[in-house]
């Protein structure tokens, strides 16, 4: 009868203990729902539409439109023909003679004293005065390149400013060709290009260093005594 007393005992602790877990499972099992609620759900993306001409995911296209640069990042090929021709003529003549200078030199000269007759003609000198000048400059450049050039800047009136810059090497000589300019669009053709005759505030720079460059001037020394030189 003992035996049968400890059996039903531990039996109903043991159920009693199983009944306990499974409760605390159920509260436990709301709060697992209630954060897996409040995960943000990620939406699926949008299959591309099929059977149509166009797509919102492709590039910005427009039939009807050409190819000139309309907005910042556009290409414009711009052809640089610039041919420019200068001379200058300049002459200037002064002469002055202030004579025996109301006959003070005569006097001076008259006098018996040594040197007397040396003083007179060095006043006599300083009183004449002739200069006569004459110089004259030429000058003559020609440039013909062809530059694609970017659009960095749309003007408030829709005129476009453009920079362009490009680097050539050949054999150890370097040369740098860089350009900017404002550019309107009526004046560029067909073929997305422009003559450097229509760019205005153009600035063309074309620059060489190397070799080449270096032997196509003067040594340091004759740069120096050129410069202190008083004649």
């Amino acid at each position: 009868m003992k035996t049968k007393l400890k059996l039903i005992l531990v039996f109903t602790l043991l159920f009693a203990i199983a009944a306990s877990a499974n409760a605390q499972k159920k509260k436990k099992q709301p709060l697992l729902n209630q954060t897996e609620t409040h995960q943000p759900i990620q939406p699926l993306p949008t299959p591309p539409a099929t059977g149509s001409l166009f797509s919102s995911q492709t590039a910005p296209t427009n039939l009807v439109t050409d190819f000139k640069p309309r907005g910042v990042g556009d290409l414009v090929f711009v052809d640089v023909v610039e041919a420019s021709t200068a001379t200058v003529s300049s002459a200037a003549s002064r002469g002055r003679d202030s004579g025996t200078i109301g006959g003070l030199t005569t006097a001076i000269g008259a006098i018996p004293v040594a040197g007397a007759a040396v003083t007179s003609t060095v006043i006599t000198a300083m009183g004449q005065r002739k200069f006569e000048g004459k110089g004259s400059t030429q000058r003559q450049s020609t440039m013909n390149a062809r530059i694609v050039a970017r659009v960095v800047e749309v003007l408030p009136n829709g005129d476009l400013r453009i920079e362009a810059e490009k680097m050539v090497k050949i054999n150890k000589e370097d040369e740098k060709l860089s350009l900017s300019g404002i550019v309107r669009p009526r004046d560029v053709s067909g073929d997305n290009s422009v003559p450097s005759t229509s760019v205005g505030d153009l600035k063309v720079t074309l620059n060489g260093k190397g070799v080449a460059s270096a032997d196509n001037g003067p040594g340091w020394l004759f740069r120096l005594l050129d410069k202190i030189s008083p004649f």
